[in-house]
């Protein structure tokens, strides 16, 4: 080794001795724990697959986490699980019709294997298909009520560690039975890591409380007169490790597992999967904010979907990321990946080169560590969040609690994941289906009309009811809707339902825009959508709301359904009339014919342009008759279909191109007739001439140009308006 590689290698290898002892003990621990009562006998093996389970995510980890110092192993909120679902099968093994002791250990060692290579596949495919993210939209109180309930499985497990009795108020008396220095040594060991940690928050803590009190079990032990082989004949020690009980997939006695529990209990691995993916999740959020070290949980799901794959055909079972063992990592000076690596290297040698070890580590001591791995979640998650959680969080929370407690964790998963289902409805209701409403007095198309047009609109503007949809509709929303349009109706003869900004809907959300439909045909009132995706017009189709039904009209944009409900709302109110009938207003009959008399008419076919983007200005021009469109040329020259952009369409009576008439310069857009057209053209020079010869004409004239300005700029400040 190079000396510039000495100074980062000492504080790793420090790093990695002092966490190989924390990893040691939780090995011990969660084997104890998933190994018990009948199991106990044979817990050594849980062990040995705890320590396998290290040794192989810890590398991993180092290799592919987005946090160099991360650790992992057995947790204690899978471990829960395991214990739960191996009492299950052994308490089935021995008590059923066709018991045979001889299937306990290899159908309980399966166990293991299936569920650490189950998860791991789930783990790294949610990982590779970016579901992280998903998973962390689980409702807070849901995630509180699975950790919650881990935590009650876990003081379950851990009072079944020390009296090998399940837990219930008619076994607390068993506890006299107990071993003195079992019980006590239970007891000081999760009051002084309670104590401590909430104290002291130091990395230092767990570790120093682990050694220490071992090293106090075995100098009251000795005080005692206890020797070894009588602590390990009562109990309080584990039996010395034996290498040679390891079991994989490679010498593994296929024929003795009793595959019909393994499938009856699937169930039991799926809410352990569930679990494990909120205790990896919430352990990468924690450490971003314990470090403020960006994490992927993609990567993490990846990272441990492989490691426990590579787990399960290696004889161990499941490892999640420790967020207590990553940042003891952290503190006691790892600088690099190394430290992971070095710590697998130290778990290894300890287990090959000197096994007898882990029969020194005083079972009631790691009987108290997971005492208080559960007090400190119950703590936790069902009494100090209550400070923080709304009542009805709150109440989530014991209820998910209390499946647990009475009826196990996959009850409790089931109720946590309707909960979570329900929680999203629920929330996502409230959102507001609908942007904004809007009439014609404050929402006009792009149509220009003259002033009387425009009076006339504005007088009759609540015929027309708009709703500017938004986000994703379903029966929650769109029943708020249905609720919403309803009061609003009045004396509405159009609804305007605009779907620019709905981004999906469901099937159920068809039934309520049906009930809509009908109450709007029953009241003779006709029902307009527009802005509709293809997805959204496809799922409506086939949800019986058809695009042109009885009394319902669609267009592809907003602009376009506006433009329709005003020529419907102008047709009933105002019957055809020529330029006089519309100038009438304004000026006198005489001066109205002075000015038709003076205009040149031009006639336009459909689609040919009555202004040219581009060509010199001079001149403007009063539709006399028919209507043109103002489209914007986006690329490319008018005669080759260059994509167009259409601004605004001028009806009978409106001004087009007055801008180049008092500013000369270049038209800025096409001017396309949209159906046979007639207009009046006024060139500068005759405007000039008028302004010579009939000064109060001129003006008249120039007013009239204003006043169609004036209301096409309140009509633009009113759209703005309605859409801010």
């Amino acid at each position: 080794m190079s000396r510039s590689a000495s100074p980062s290698f000492t504080p790793n290898l420090v790093a990695a001795s002092l966490c190989a002892v924390v990893t040691i003990a939780y090995a011990g621990s969660f084997g104890g724990l998933v190994f018990g009562g009948s199991l106990e006998p044979f817990v050594g093996r849980a062990v040995i697959a705890a320590l396998v389970s290290s040794v192989i995510v810890l590398p991993i980890l180092a290799w592919r986490s987005s946090f160099f110092f991360s650790f992992g192993g057995p947790d204690s909120n899978p471990a829960a699980i395991l214990a739960f679902t191996l009492a299950a099968i052994t308490g089935e093994i021995l008590q059923g019709a066709r018991a045979t002791p001889t299937q306990l250990v290899p159908t309980a060692l399966m166990s293991l294997f299936l569920s650490a290579t189950v998860c791991g596949l789930i783990l790294f495919v949610m990982g590779r298909l970016g579901w992280g993210r998903y998973v962390r939209y689980i409702p807070h109180p849901v995630v509180g009520g699975f950790l919650a309930g881990s935590g009650y499985l876990l003081v379950a497990g851990a009072w079944k560690m020390l009296t090998a009795q399940p837990l219930s108020w008619s076994k607390l008396g068993v506890i006299s039975e107990v071993h003195p220095l079992a019980w006590s040594s239970v007891v000081v060991v999760a009051v002084v890591l309670l104590a401590l940690t909430r104290l002291i928050r130091h990395f230092l803590v767990i570790p120093l409380v682990l050694v220490g009190t071992m090293v106090g079990f075995h100098a009251v032990r000795l005080a005692w007169g206890i020797d070894l082989a009588a602590a390990r004949q009562a109990g309080l020690l584990l039996a010395p490790l034996q290498v040679g009980d390891w079991t994989h997939v490679g010498n593994f006695p296929y024929g003795e597992v009793r595959w019909d529990l393994l499938w009856h209990h699937a169930k039991d691995f799926g809410a352990m999967t569930m679990v494990a993916v909120i205790t990896i999740l919430l352990n990468t959020t924690s450490l971003e904010l314990a470090t403020k070290v960006e994490g992927d949980a993609d990567r993490e799901l990846k990272a441990l979907g492989l490691s426990n794959l590579l787990i399960g055909l290696g004889g161990g079972m499941l490892a999640v990321n420790s967020f207590n063992r990553s940042m003891l990592n952290l503190k006691a000076g790892a600088t690099s990946r190394w430290s992971g690596r070095l710590c697998a290297a130290v778990v290894l040698v300890v287990v090959l080169a000197a096994p007898g070890l882990i029969g020194l580590m005083p079972k009631p001591v790691l009987t108290g560590l997971i005492l208080f791995l559960g007090i400190g979640l119950l703590l936790t998650w069902a009494i100090e969040t209550r400070r923080e959680m709304p009542r009805s969080d709150y109440v989530i929370v014991l209820a998910i609690l209390g499946m647990v407690c009475g009826l196990g964790m996959v009850a409790g998963v089931v109720l946590g994941l309707v909960t979570a289902c329900v929680s999203f409805v629920f929330t996502l209701s409230k959102s507001p289906a609908v942007r904004s409403s809007f009439s014609l007095l404050n929402r006009r198309s792009n149509v220009e009309r003259p002033v009387h047009v425009g009076e006339i609109l504005k007088a009759q503007g609540q015929v027309m009811r708009g709703f500017a949809l938004q986000g994703f509709l379903f029966f929650g929303t769109t029943s708020r809707l249905l609720d919403e349009v309803r009061a609003e109706l009045g004396e509405t003869r159009f609804v305007l339902l605009d779907f620019r900004l709905v981004h999906g809907v469901d099937g159920s959300s068809t039934v309520a825009l049906k009930k809509l439909r009908t109450r709007c045909a029953e009241a003779g009132i006709i029902l307009v959508f527009s802005g509709m995706s293809d997805s959204v017009e496809s799922i409506l189709r086939r949800g019986g709301v058809a695009a042109e039904a009885a009394g319902l009209r669609t267009f592809p944009d907003i602009d376009r359904a506006l433009e329709w409900c005003e020529d419907q709302v102008i047709a009933r109110a105002l019957p055809p009339a020529e330029l006089v009938a519309a100038l009438a207003g304004l000026m006198s009959a005489e001066d109205i014919g002075y000015l038709v008399a003076h205009f040149e008419r031009v006639d336009v076919a459909p689609g040919d342009s009555l202004i040219k983007q581009g060509e010199s200005s001079d001149s403007m021009f009063i539709i006399e008759r028919g209507r043109v469109s103002v489209y914007l040329r986006l690329a490319g020259p008018a005669d080759a279909g260059a994509l167009r952009l259409r601004l605004r369409t001028f009806t009978l009576g409106t001004v087009v191109g007055e801008m180049g008439l008092y500013t000369g310069a270049p038209r800025t857009a096409d001017v396309v007739a949209d159906e046979p057209t007639r207009a009046l053209k006024l060139s500068g020079a005759q405007v000039a001439a008028l302004e010579k010869r009939m000064p109060d004409l001129a003006n008249k004239l120039h007013r009239f140009v204003v006043r169609s300005l004036a209301q096409r700029l309140a009509g633009a400040n009113a759209q703005l308006n309605a859409l801010s």
